[in-house]
């Protein structure tokens, strides 16, 4: 029995039109009374998250932008790391030879920002309500970004950004996807697994206390790092490659991560 549970939202604990369905709350909460840990663990930003988190009334600590935040159930913000001011401009300029096919967006603080409208993105954040800000990205503040990200319709179309990115940058960031249309760019070093070790540690356990759930590559260091990783059936196959033998449940959509949890610990 894990007395820590954590999760990954999109593709994973929520369905595929970005919602918590009423038995995944029930399930939850009944950890939650049990005294079971739950965490959040997940590429959105934090606004977003809380406002998910204060619907199920359960507190945690919220694991978010990949391991770029951390917050204690008081909402305080207790892990930051930003990319470094000096190379935002260079990274946001990776878009430019894509702009035709490639969206970018960027978490700074507390703001969603991207340069042009991007209407699809809006069913990400419907059930929470947190939006993105039109901003001019040449001539935006590069202080306290937590995450650049580019999105396209097809991962084929982001494949040559991806590899202009570790071409240029190689080690010096943290690179991934979130989504096989979504790549990722953060601070080096962060990560949801480091970033799950540090809450851990906080309250006493380590990484073999934890089980986790996930279906994307963002999802790699903390599934391969905690004592049981689980990953969806709607998973990203470079995830399911890249961690063949790992118990694989159902899809999202039907709740899988919740029926698991009842399962495991008799709810």
């Amino acid at each position: 029995m894990y007395p820590v549970v954590v999760s990954d939202l999109d593709g994973t604990l929520l369905t595929k039109q970005h919602e918590l369905s009423p038995r995944t709350r029930d399930v939850i909460r009944h950890l939650s009374e049990k005294g079971i840990k739950f965490i959040f663990a997940t590429g959105r930003h934090f606004q977003d998250v809380e406002r998910i988190r204060s619907q199920l009334g359960v507190d945690m600590y919220l694991i978010t932008s990949n391991g770029a935040r951390v917050h204690n159930p008081k909402g305080e913000m207790i892990v930051q790391h930003d990319i470094n001011p000096e190379f935002v401009q260079p990274l946001l300029s990776l878009r430019k030879p894509f702009a035709d096919k490639v969206h970018t967006s960027v978490y700074q603080g507390d703001q969603w920002r991207v340069e042009v409208e991007h209407k699809d993105l809006h069913g990400f954040s419907k059930a929470s309500g947190f939006t993105y800000h039109l901003t001019d990205f040449d001539v935006v503040e590069t202080s306290a970004i937590q995450k650049i990200f580019f999105v396209a319709q097809s991962h084929a179309d982001l494949l040559p950004l991806s590899d202009r990115a570790r071409e240029l940058y190689g080690d010096q960031f943290y690179m991934t996807y979130s989504l096989p249309e979504c790549f990722e760019i953060m601070a080096p070093g962060v990560c949801k697994g480091t970033a799950l070790e540090e809450v851990l540690k906080l309250k006493g356990y380590g990484l073999q206390d934890a089980i986790a759930f996930g279906d994307g590559m963002n999802d790699f260091e903390m599934l391969s790092s905690v004592g049981k990783g689980v990953v969806m059936g709607n998973a990203d196959p470079s995830l399911l490659n890249s961690l063949p033998g790992f118990e694989r449940i159902g899809h999202c959509d039907d709740h899988a991560v919740a029926e698991y949890l009842a399962k495991l610990y008799s709810l």
